[in-house]
């Protein structure tokens, strides 16, 4: 049996898509635990907002427009002089293109890859002096169970998810045995605004019966995730299983 022993507490964690349904949330609970934040999203005035529900201080923000490789860029050198040292990347910024070949555009093709793979790649790279740097750092991926099963009309999502995974694994057995664990989740529908369907048109399907995750469910499911002392390099949560 595993046992719960990282203590969270002045621990430093960077998260990416920090004001969407999963990562503010997550934001929350990590700063309930007394975790340093250095918050990541696209609209700053959602940033803004999210720093001032969040407990404790000295919780930092930088606005990061992921579909942009110099700002990625950018924003790693600010994390850099931000922290000595980080314990905790969450890489949960992303976006669902739901389209068939035909329809798909090739914008939607090169900001998928820029948010769901190159981002996570380009920050994960950058910030590794730092996670060097802690006693025991975690950078978890998160994924979906599209990264798994070849769905039609949504080769796009699908193809940016299956490269994400094989990035994550390929990561955990380069660093294996190092003081940097890597986690790729294989994450199920959650009731958030994700994907071509509305938060209301989710809740909708969820009272006719169709299983979704709730977002406080899936933070505290991370939170565990990162507070154990050994990790799977894979963990697959399908709402199916949820109770």
């Amino acid at each position: 049996m595993v046992i719960s022993s990282m203590n969270l507490k002045n621990k430093t964690a960077v998260i990416t898509g920090a004001t969407g349904g999963i990562g503010s949330v997550l934001s929350v609970k990590l700063a309930q635990k007394g975790v340093k934040l250095i918050l990541l999203s696209r609209t700053e005035s959602k940033l803004k907002d999210l720093i001032d529900r969040l407990d404790g201080d000295g919780h930092e923000y930088i606005q990061m427009d992921a579909t942009k490789t110099q700002k990625v860029k950018e924003t790693a050198e600010k994390i850099l002089g931000l922290t000595e040292k980080i314990d905790i990347l969450v890489n949960a910024a992303g976006v669902g293109v739901y389209k068939s070949l035909e329809d798909a555009g090739i914008n939607e093709w090169e900001d998928s890859v820029a948010i769901n793979v190159t981002t996570p790649f380009y920050l994960t790279k950058e910030l590794l002096p730092h996670l060097k740097k802690s006693e025991d750092s975690v950078v978890i991926n998160v994924g979906s169970g599209m990264g798994k099963i070849p769905t039609p009309c949504r080769s796009v999502y699908c193809a940016t998810k299956y490269a994400l995974r094989g990035m994550t694994l390929s990561l955990a057995a380069e660093y294996h045995g190092s003081n940097i664990h890597f986690v790729h989740i294989d994450l199920g529908s959650t009731l958030t605004d994700f994907g071509p369907l509305s938060l209301e048109d989710k809740i909708e399907e969820n009272l006719r019966g169709k299983s979704y995750f709730t977002p406080s469910w899936v933070a505290d499911k991370f939170i565990a995730i990162i507070e154990k002392d050994e990790y799977e390099a894979e963990i697959t949560l399908y709402p199916s299983d949820y109770k």
